[in-house]
């Protein structure tokens, strides 16, 4: 489904049309809807919200699994900062039962907007393996494990929320970042859903963030991506969606 680009042509109907009628839509700071008839109004909100800060729309990278759709976008602003934004679609049957987006607000306000966790349950993750032990590295804050799961032959990058302005590669690049990132400590997320898409080696893991380090804050939604080399399963690329500040507590 083309999301973001129906959204800026105000052509909401197409959007229902592919959603079961208690379709819920949880959107970056727009809000949440549930239905045919609330979800219009969400995207009305949405545009209202977009519609003057867009001056190009590409798709970044789409990936499924049997239960989802991830849409990953990136989008040129009229301040000429790039807003990376991710779109997840539930599926039920050939429709879609909730659609969720994730973005950092920093390239439109350089600043954060508070975002609830979205789930309640928590599950564990088993796969894939390198990401996992990923997740390991950066719960206990370790630079050293965290740097093991990355694939250096394949040119491995961690962008922030904010967008391309903050990407991280090169070994020594990206052991900079994390002692930074572990500077006062761990950031052990909760997981709650995930897609894997193995034909492209793709993951996607919806999180809540409320620890990092010493700190302790509201609890706060995000979404993680990681790429993985289908061979070695080394994790090659990283792209974060959040809006996590450390000042809600």
């Amino acid at each position: 489904m083309k999301f973001i680009e129906y959204i800026l042509k105000e052509d909401y109907r197409t959007i229902l049309s592919q959603c079961a009628e208690d379709v819920v839509l949880n959107i970056q700071s727009v809000g949440v809807s549930k239905g045919k008839a609330q979800g219009i109004q969400l995207l009305k909100k949405q545009f209202d919200y977009l519609k003057d800060e867009v001056k190009e729309v590409k798709v970044f990278k789409q990936f499924e699994d049997e239960k989802h759709l991830v849409v990953e976008y990136d989008i040129l602003l009229n301040n000429t900062f790039d807003l990376p934004l991710v779109v997840i679609m539930e599926k039920e049957g050939n429709q879609y039962c909730a659609i969720r987006t994730y973005h950092s607000v920093y390239p439109i306000t350089e600043g954060h907007v508070f975002r609830a966790a979205i789930f309640s349950e928590e599950i564990e993750l088993t796969e894939p393996k390198e990401v996992v032990r990923y997740f390991e590295g950066i719960t206990i804050g370790s630079t050293k494990a965290t740097m093991k799961t990355l694939s250096f032959e394949d040119d491995v990058y961690f962008r922030e929320p904010a967008g391309w302005r903050w990407n991280h590669k090169t070994e020594k690049g990206l052991q900079e970042h994390f002692d930074h990132f572990f500077g006062d400590g761990g950031v052990p997320l909760k997981f709650h859903n995930y897609i894997f898409d193995k034909e492209q080696g793709s993951f996607a893991g919806e999180y809540t963030c409320d620890v990092w380090g010493s700190a302790t804050f509201k609890a706060q939604a995000g979404v993680s991506i990681y790429d993985v080399n289908k061979e070695t399963g080394k994790i090659t690329g990283i792209r974060v969606y959040d809006n996590v500040d450390k000042e809600y507590t």
